[in-house]
């Protein structure tokens, strides 16, 4: 169920002036004082603060812990690789040091690419959403503006189609 609701009340104040004045300066200038209170909701959707992630906060990269262990392990692990590979096999340190910065660079963008195709295949961008909020701020306005007649002609033909 949406709901629009928008009380607008003017008010007039007349001004005072000397006796003298001419009868334009004691005009009434109205004010206008408005209160817009929006309230939309739907059955169907969930708000976003009620949407907890199932991580734990350490592997959630939605929250502050998230995103600070998420950078030390991005960090650390290519040193660690860089480590195993010198001590461990031998390898030249400055070609494993090369191989480990290319590696890393096209994995991270092949994970960065990844998520941002999964986001917009969701359609989980933030355009999305403040486009499907303006559609239901417009059809709420417009459901606002029709009779009561109009809306259960409407309901009617929704329960129709729906059959």
């Amino acid at each position: 169920a949406f709901t629009l609701k928008a009380p607008v009340s003017i008010s007039t104040t007349q001004t005072s002036t000397p006796k003298h004045a001419s009868a334009l300066s004691k005009m009434e200038i109205p004010t206008l004082s408005s209160t817009v209170r929006l309230q939309m909701s739907a059955n169907d959707e969930t708000p976003a603060a009620a949407q907890k992630s199932n991580l734990p906060m350490l592997l959630d990269p939605g929250t502050k812990g998230g995103a600070l262990f998420l950078s030390l392990v991005l960090f650390i692990v290519p040193i660690i690789v860089y480590e195993v590979c010198t001590v461990g096999f031998g390898l030249d340190g400055i070609d494993t040091g090369k191989w480990i910065g290319v590696g890393f660079t096209f994995f991270t963008t092949i994970l960065w690419v990844g998520t941002y195709i999964f986001r917009v295949a969701t359609k989980d961008m933030t355009y999305a959403k403040q486009l499907k909020d303006y559609e239901n701020a417009v059809i709420a306005k417009r459901l606002e503006e029709l009779d009561e007649d109009e809306i259960q002609a409407l309901v009617e033909d929704i329960e129709r189609d729906d059959f």
